[in-house]
């Protein structure tokens, strides 16, 4: 008769857990022992799959008497990490019944076995097991610690496992292990035949090729780590990713490097503004996200948690596996027609791919699926579990929190479930919506509904929300603190996003100043937005060139219709965002002539392709390290592909033909020798086409893009090559100041009117009209009406910003260039 506890047993060799399997089935026949070793494919490591299967089989053995459960025994810290994954994985009523023990392997498996054959508990079971402990050295299996300390008291200074490499470090890149590190550490242990961890000294650590469980651990600058190894590469994987770490994950400058740790940052609250010292009565302080000036009562935006079928019944595993891959294939469709459709939510639609497609999700679902869990509810777990990895542990990460939840409702709706909250227009138009967070998804939908602008607890100036609040000219104030919370529907608020704070019920008198002071703001605006179709000039008589950027037809229709003079930039990412495939070189010239034929007679600067970065391009198969912001990409990833390099310079040359004036730059450029480079493959397209008679136009220009500080200080090499230059300021500034322009941890770095932002550019533009080069610039600096008028002051020919950005701009322009 079976037992009521059976015993799985957790080994890095398959071997090695028969081995131990069989020692004590020896001793306790009766007793249900199930051994896991290796990885799926058998090689050394564990299998999440793998002890899943055993565990929930030995659970349904055991059956659900009071009493019954497992004991999962493990040789090393790593398959501890997995097991206790597999335990979140369960039902709560499953996880209590199931107990990971840290005890030597062979003597707490016979311990535990007869203790187990006996008729004891759980508890009982687990409690002779932990006592196993060999009491003298050599006599435990796989270098256990010779007395019953706890994980944490472990160290290095122990006697090592057999085959096990340590070693400690210091992390010293300034954001610590956040996720784009943490990719990279991935990506790194992947190419070695080891199982390594990382952690602080004395814990399990995470396995170093899961981003998510890296991430949650918080290790973040200044603190000290643990890497472990074993396997075959276990010393070549460990001195790998020291380098890695001394080198800050590829995030310090050779300054920074020089100069060691860096001292960490003291804890902050994330969510909440720095308070002033005296706040004005009535007064909620945050950061304008998205400027404006609204009066409105506000009313707020309630969430509910998405109503998921029972648990329970039967359910076919594999049909909810086709069933949320079906889902999951709808959504990721959706969003490549956003990306593919262009205005300020296509960079956001592309990077939602990106993340839809992150493995550990899928896997996370996958692992749940079972006869008794339907696909929503495998996927909804999935969603939350990463959704707090990243928010509760990792600041600087946190804002991805609320686009894997978005992802993970939108996947939910595709699966039948109502997931998101109810939006009505009578709710909330004319009204300042408050919320603690909002989703991208949730501006889209506002913004429809007529809301007079957004005020929100949480959220940064970079979150995904904010930056489509902008896009759409709504108001929006973040980082307002949980106090905003407990403003009562109704209430009447100033929201002002200029300055990033919100006034509570003030007295009518303010109520008025602040309604005459909108309707002046919205009257400049609309006398911009008329005047913006005619050119500014300078006093000396010549033009200013203010221009739009776009990524598609739709944008190049709102340039024209906002007044741009040309389009600065035409991004041609939209032509991969949403494809499986890389487009052909027919397919681009016409998706590409399109976008030019909305433009007309204005001139039109076309980049090539820019991926990496934050541009992780499905089609193209890019990883976070190696294509990362300081890897291989832009220009460089094109060198390194020249038959997509080649097929996209024929295509835009055959676009052109028939078109207005065309331009042509590349991207990431950082060396003279580059722009020749890239000028020299423009011609040798050129030469092409014309020896096969297709009709195409030469590029009236060939340009470049600044973006690196070293392209800046080498202005003068560059301009020598080619015709023009670009700035671009959004890249640049997150170079100089060493701030990553899409993770708020750093955000109060991200400067772009910073005075060595500024000190740069009067560098490069001095250079360009020395080499009477054209000198454009594009991004957030060149849409803001007063550092527009500051650069075209310092000499430069064009600004290029968004659309909406335009009228204000030109407005500034004329009122202050006399």
């Amino acid at each position: 008769m079976a037992t009521p506890v059976g015993l799985v047993l957790v080994a890095h060799v398959a071997t090695l857990a028969e081995g131990v399997r069989t020692l004590a089935a020896q001793m306790a026949p009766e007793v249900d022992i199930r051994a896991v070793g290796g990885t799926d494919d058998g090689g050394v490591g564990t299998s999440f799959d793998a002890i899943l299967a055993a565990v929930t089989s030995v659970l349904a053995e055991a059956g659900p008497d009071e009493g019954a459960g497992v004991v999962v025994l493990y040789d090393l810290g790593s398959a501890q990490l997995t097991a206790e994954l597999v335990l979140e994985t369960l039902d709560p009523d499953q996880a209590d019944r199931v107990l990971l023990v840290d005890a030597p392997l062979v003597e707490g498996a016979v311990a535990a076995a007869t203790t187990a054959a006996g008729g004891a508990g759980p508890a009982e079971v687990a409690a002779e097991a932990r006592a196993a402990y060999a009491p003298t050295a050599g006599a435990s299996m796989a270098g256990m610690p010779e007395s019953p300390e706890s994980p944490e008291s472990r160290g290095p200074a122990e006697e090592p496992v057999e085959g096990e490499e340590r070693a400690r470090t210091t992390l010293r890149n300034p954001a610590g292990l956040h996720a784009r590190p943490a990719a990279a550490l991935a990506h790194l242990v992947r190419e070695y035949d080891a199982r390594v961890t990382v952690g602080r000294p004395g814990s399990p650590g995470a396995d170093a090729a899961g981003v998510l469980t890296v991430v949650a651990q918080g290790l973040r600058v200044g603190a000290e780590i643990e890497v472990a190894a074993t396997g075959p590469d276990a010393r070549a994987a460990v001195d790998a990713v020291l380098a890695l770490a001394d080198a800050g994950f590829g995030e310090l400058d050779e300054e920074m490097s020089a100069a060691g740790p860096p001292v960490p940052p003291e804890p902050s609250a994330r969510a909440e503004p720095a308070a002033s010292a005296a706040p004005e009565p009535g007064t909620l302080r945050g950061v304008g996200a998205s400027a404006g000036l609204v009066v409105a009562p506000a009313r707020h935006l309630r969430r509910t948690e998405p109503r998921l079928p029972p648990t329970g019944g039967t359910h076919d595993p594999m049909a909810e596996r086709r069933r949320l891959a079906a889902a999951v294939e709808q959504v990721d469709a959706e969003l490549g027609s956003r990306a593919a459709g262009g205005g300020s939510g296509a960079d956001i639609a592309g990077a939602h791919q990106a993340m839809l497609a992150d493995p550990a999700l899928h896997a996370g679902a996958e692992a749940k699926l079972d006869r008794a869990t339907p696909a929503e509810v495998a996927w909804w777990r999935s969603v939350l579990e990463a959704r707090d990895l990243l928010a509760g542990g990792a600041d600087q990460v946190a804002e991805r929190a609320v686009d894997v939840e978005d992802l993970g409702r939108a996947v939910l709706g595709a699966l039948g479930v109502d997931a998101r909250p109810s939006v009505r227009p009578e709710d909330v138009s004319g009204a300042v919506v408050v919320a603690e967070e909002v989703f991208p998804s949730d501006v889209a939908a506002l913004g429809e509904a007529g809301v007079a602008g957004l005020a929100v607890a949480r959220g940064g100036r970079t979150s995904h929300a904010a930056i489509l609040a902008r896009g759409l000219d709504l108001p929006m104030v973040v980082r307002l603190g949980p106090a905003v919370l407990d403003v009562r529907d109704g209430t009447p608020v100033v929201l002002d996003a200029r300055t990033g704070q919100v006034r509570v019920d003030p007295p009518e008198s303010e109520l008025s100043a602040a309604r005459q002071a909108a309707r002046d703001l919205a009257a400049d605006r609309e006398r911009a937005r008329a005047e913006a179709a005619s050119t500014v000039v300078r006093a000396d008589g010549t033009p200013v060139t203010v221009s739009a950027n776009v990524g598609g037809t739709a944008e190049a229709r709102a340039a024209v219709a906002a007044g741009a003079d040309a389009v600065g930039l035409l991004r041609t990412e939209l032509l991969y965002v949403d494809r499986p495939r890389l487009p052909g070189e027919d397919e681009q010239a016409e998706e590409l002539g399109e976008v030019l034929a909305e433009l007309g007679d204005r001139r039109a600067v076309v980049r090539t392709l820019d991926v990496g970065g934050d541009k992780l391009l499905p089609a193209l198969d890019l990883d976070p390290w190696r294509h990362g912001p300081l890897g291989l990409r832009g220009l460089r990833y094109a060198f390194a592909h020249p038959d997509l390099l080649r097929t996209q310079l024929r295509a835009v040359l055959r676009a052109a033909y028939g078109r207005g004036e065309v331009w042509l730059m590349a991207p990431m450029v950082t060396t003279a020798a580059e722009a020749r480079r890239f000028r020299l493959l423009v011609e040798e397209a050129a030469r092409e086409l014309a020896a096969e008679g297709t009709a195409f136009a030469r590029p009236a220009k060939v340009g470049v893009m600044v973006e690196v500080p070293a392209a800046a200080l080498a202005a003068d090499e560059i301009c020598a090559e080619v015709d023009f230059v670009s700035v671009g300021s959004n890249d640049l500034t997150q170079y100089v100041m060493a701030a990553d322009r899409t993770n708020d941890a750093v955000g109060d770095l991200y400067q772009p009117g910073h005075e060595a932002v500024w000190r740069l550019l009067a560098t490069l533009v001095d250079a360009a009209r020395a080499a009477g080069r054209h000198v454009a610039v594009c991004g957030e600096l060149a849409g803001e009406p007063d550092a527009a008028v500051r650069l075209i002051r310092m000499g430069v020919d064009e600004l290029s910003m968004t659309p909406s950005a335009v009228p204000d701009v030109k407005a500034a322009l004329r009122g202050r260039l006399g």
